[in-house]
């Protein structure tokens, strides 16, 4: 789309969501609407400003300079700058707008997301994407899983579950010279989900609005942790209500026994034996072992075979205590996890998982945020409010089964109840 496209874009938007004037209430097919158009137009809005910026700075380029004498230059005039120095500056200025005192630098960031008491406002980008960063970066699973982009509150996937040896989807035949060739053809389901509100919500005194680093930092501390501990426990154990689907809850899951006569609340050797030899093939070297902290000291005194005169642990350094623990048990990392995975004897309290065969979608326009001028007002504080949408779930309705041996595999690993 070339520029004058997306102006003529940017005006079909705004006739549209203008339509909305005239009703009375909104149903839920209107709020979908009006909220996919708002991100339409933030992003060409966006598109169209960095055009712009890029034709300015072509025809600067091409314009020839003249040379002024020492004695005729002018020290230029000071400028307001158009950016804000910190978050806590911004959080500030938001605050000022829902009171009726809109910062000039809200407009120039393009921030503002809609008028009136709600006070939308779209974090600054360079904030944006810190806070993003936290949310789905090394210490959280969302980065792990296979990720889609969407401008949509809705997202829809064809899903392959055949496997090359059943018949019932692609199939290669070795032909004979000269016969005619065998026909095949896909076999394609549907992964449907809605993308889920997660919203955090942090209360600040207006001691603590007068003071921007302090503020910085603390909005920066709360609310990214709380929104990492919602979508990694959506992601290990979430119901599929109102948020994500958990791997834990898939279908796709193959559960290993325990063994016979074991002891409750336990993890065996056998164990992580019989786990490892039900991970797919392919999924073992993206594999990791999610756990409960609690898991971590059985590990640690793990035996090879428990009953021979010298046990040789299966999970410690060679030289002893002195050294950390490995970082990895039979080569695949372990994520001890505060969230989601259940406790100790429970199912889901050490799984291995390969997180790719794990579906996560959020919305394109990322982390925005709101706030409130009128909550906990009798105790001098407001209340920000950061929101994201995401869904996310497993496809796959069932574990593999090998051509040979009726031998049951997943990229989804659990044991049982102990």
């Amino acid at each position: 789309m070339n520029l004058e496209q997306m102006k003529a874009r940017l005006a079909e938007i705004v006739a549209k969501l203008e339509g909305f004037n005239a009703a009375v209430s909104f149903s839920d097919e209107d709020l979908t609407t009006i909220n996919d158009l708002n991100d339409e137009f933030s992003s060409l809005k966006n598109q169209i400003e960095a055009r712009e910026k890029i034709e300015n700075m072509s025809k600067s380029a091409s314009t020839s300079t003249r040379k002024v004498k020492n004695d005729q230059v002018q020290t230029p005039k000071a400028e307001v700058s158009s950016k804000f120095k910190t978050v806590g500056e911004f959080f500030q200025s938001v605050r000022g707008a829902a009171n009726g005192s809109v910062d000039k630098r809200l407009r120039a960031e393009g921030a503002m997301e809609r008028s009136g008491e709600d006070g939308g406002f779209l974090i600054p980008t360079d904030f944006r994407k810190e806070i993003q960063t936290k949310v789905t970066g090394d210490e959280s699973l969302l980065s792990k899983t296979f990720q889609i982009k969407t401008g949509s509150n809705h997202i829809s996937i064809p899903v392959n579950e055949t496997a090359p040896w059943d018949g019932t989807g692609i199939v290669a035949y070795w032909e004979g010279e000269g016969k005619p060739m065998t026909e095949s053809k896909g076999k394609f389901g549907q992964f449907d989900s809605k993308l889920h509100k997660l919203t955090a919500l942090v209360r600040v005194t207006d001691e603590l609005l007068e003071d921007a680093p302090a503020l910085e930092s603390f909005i920066k501390a709360q609310a990214p942790m709380a929104m990492m501990h919602k979508v990694n426990s959506a992601i290990i154990n979430g119901d599929g209500v109102g948020k994500p689907s958990g791997f834990l809850n898939s279908g796709f899951k193959f559960k290993v026994s325990k063994e016979s006569g074991q002891a409750a609340d336990t993890v065996r050797f056998e164990n992580i034996v019989n786990m490892q030899a039900r991970i797919l093939p392919q999924s073992f070297a993206k594999s990791a072992w999610i756990v409960n902290p609690a898991v971590l000291p059985q590990l640690r005194l793990m035996k090879f075979d428990a009953s021979a005169a010298s046990p040789v642990p299966a999970y410690m350094p060679p030289s002893g205590l002195a050294e950390a623990p490995y970082g990895t048990l039979m080569g695949r990392p372990i994520y001890p996890m505060m969230g989601g995975v259940q406790a100790l004897g429970d199912e889901g309290d050490i799984s291995l998982v390969d997180l790719s065969y794990y579906i996560s979608a959020y919305k394109t326009s990322g982390v925005t945020s709101d706030m409130s001028t009128h909550v906990h007002f009798d105790t001098n504080e407001t209340a920000f409010r950061f929101t994201m949408r995401i869904a996310g779930g497993c496809p796959y309705k069932a574990p593999v089964t090998t051509e040979n041996g009726n031998f049951q595999m997943s990229g989804i690993v659990t044991l049982e109840d102990r």
